[in-house]
């Protein structure tokens, strides 16, 4: 490894009671590249069995316009690491990294050349590029520090042998590899997963597409991937990686952390017994709650507190086993509608009755102030649900709700109100209000249209106690085709910038014959003012994105 000390000016704010070592001193230790085999843009410098503090770390930026990221770190890391963590080296690229620490008292700078290797990841068919182009098209001043996480999804599995699940059904074929990686406000990329150390087709608890990824409070990543959900931070040292609890089967879409220090995450059942009789294995139906430990601490069968057979959405959309028999009516009484189903294929396939893809959620949030969560169903709605497992409310169009659930849909106020269809991301924004990402596919419970559609990021605010609910804010509407994201796609409210976050994650996908070109905005709340915008190129076929996120290095290191 080449690395060497030169003078260089302190980072500001740094101690003036400084020396820098001439080149016949011994560095700290060694550096270590992709030191936990996950993260190859990453490195640790080792302290050499000295016993450093106050570190802070500078990797310059590349070319002109090339971003500088900074960090402090934590004596809790530098501890843990066993030296200094160094986070967004340029791939194919000797990175200069300046660093400083405390030793003996005094303030030590150095300045370290530390090559890091070309991106490397799975290689499907017409592929041009290891990862997507991050194209940035405006960037305010404020935001140039920006770092971003990007989740995408591959349709090609190289390599992958079939793998099924057995008579009951269930979500194994739904297999992808991912992309994922961190790109600064220049486009440029920082930080990859290199996901052939945690993927394999071959194996029950390696396959999965790699989804959900949330920053928690200290810091780390968690994601889910199949039959398996993890931490890790962001130098690629696993915290845990677990199986998911033996009742349950088939993540994907969310995992999320709770204010409680618990996890939500959305998931289907590995056996499940209908009415009639039958056992299947349930689809993207369940949310569990688990503790640190991995316990089980409660659930919700969407099951039990929706309606499985409401499927107005699905037969618009126009997919398979989305109804009941000809001339046989939907009933209140569930077991009815189980014996009228007929032997309609169970599976991953969007349809009505429990065994089928009924409800698809794609998001959880959970709300301290009523202990309650909130979760997107993609072919139901937006419902809050209680710890008792009773529907609070209902955002989502009216039609279909059986009537038990009927007086919870929320009623409308204001001009200009829209409902949002085939949503993506039902967030709390912090502020008393919830945003969604309205993908639109399905609008009006009109046709599947090539053009002429529209996608919005909206933020609602729900009066509980009367069963009202207000829009307050859209954007994307007036963008129309070219923002269009039918699937995917996320905004979440950025407190620390006052900005809606969003990524409009599926540009083009109802046209294969084209590339994606996604869509990431942040917008001043309440206006129209578009303050970051990137596009995002895929250059391979069957690239989707599904979410991003804004990375915080204060909180990682």
């Amino acid at each position: 490894m080449n690395a060497k000390t030169q003078p260089h000016e302190l980072p500001e704010g740094a101690c003036v009671s400084a020396r820098v070592p001439d080149h016949s001193e011994a560095l700290l230790g060694d550096v270590v590249v992709n030191p936990y085999r996950l993260a190859p843009l990453t490195a640790i410098v080792r302290d050499g069995g000295r016993n450093l503090s106050a570190a802070h770390v500078r990797v310059l930026g590349r070319g002109e316009r090339g971003v500088a990221i900074s960090y402090e770190v934590s004596q809790q890391s530098l501890w843990t690491y066993g030296g200094i963590p160094v986070f967004g080296l340029y791939p194919d690229h000797v990175n200069q990294v300046e660093v400083s620490y405390k030793l003996d008292g005094e303030r030590i700078r150095e300045r370290y050349e530390i090559y890091a290797p070309a991106v490397r990841l799975p290689v499907v068919a017409k592929q041009t590029a290891a990862l997507p182009e991050v194209e940035p098209v405006s960037v305010a001043p404020g935001f140039e520090q920006r770092l971003y996480l990007f989740n995408h999804l591959l349709a090609d599995i190289p390599g992958a042998k079939a793998f099924k699940w057995n008579g009951l059904g269930g979500a194994a074929e739904w297999d992808s590899v991912g992309n994922n990686w961190i790109a600064d406000s220049n486009g440029d990329v920082r930080w990859y997963l290199d996901i052939e150390q945690i993927h394999d087709s071959n194996r029950r608890d390696g396959l999965g597409g790699t989804m959900g990824f949330h920053q928690t409070r200290d810091g780390k990543l968690i994601w889910g991937q199949g039959q398996t959900y993890s931490k890790y931070d962001l130098l690629g040292r696993r915290i845990w990686q677990r199986n998911l609890p033996d009742k349950f089967a088939d993540f994907s879409h969310e995992i999320r952390e709770t204010s409680n220090g618990t996890y939500l995450l959305r998931v289907g059942t590995s056996d499940y017994r209908r009415p009639d009789g039958k056992r299947v294995r349930s689809i993207r139906d369940h949310i569990i709650e688990l503790n640190e430990a991995g316990d089980v601490l409660d659930f919700w069968d969407l099951n039990q507190i929706l309606d499985p057979y409401r499927g107005e959405l699905l037969e618009t959309l126009g997919k398979a086993a989305i109804q009941l028999p000809a001339g046989v009516q939907r009933q209140e009484e569930r077991l009815a509608n189980e014996l009228a189903e007929g032997d309609l294929p169970f599976g991953d396939t969007p349809g009505v009755g429990t065994g089928r893809n009924w409800a698809h959620v794609n998001a959880i949030d959970y709300d301290a102030d009523d202990d309650s969560i909130i979760v997107s169903a993609r072919h139901q709605g937006v419902v809050k649900i209680g710890r008792d497992k009773q529907v609070k409310w209902i955002l989502a169009a009216p039609q279909g709700w059986p009537a038990r659930l009927q007086d919870k849909v929320l009623k409308p106020l204001g001009e200009g109100f829209e409902w949002s269809w085939t949503q993506h991301t039902a967030w709390l924004t912090g502020r008393g209000t919830l945003t969604v990402f309205d993908n639109g596919w399905g609008r009006d419970f009109g046709p599947t249209k090539l053009t002429g559609n529209y996608s919005r990021a909206v933020e609602y605010k729900v009066d509980e106690a009367k069963g009202t609910v207000e829009q307050l804010w859209q954007y994307g509407k007036e963008r129309g085709d070219e923002w269009y994201s039918p699937i995917t796609s996320v905004v979440a409210y950025r407190a620390d910038t006052d900005t809606q976050f969003i990524y409009s994650a599926s540009v083009n996908y109802l046209t294969p014959q084209k590339l994606t070109t996604t869509v990431l905005n942040e917008v001043r709340r309440g206006t129209q003012e578009v303050v970051v915008e990137l596009k995002v190129h895929s250059r391979q076929p069957g690239s989707v994105g599904y979410r991003a996120l804004v990375i915080d290095l204060e909180r990682a290191f």
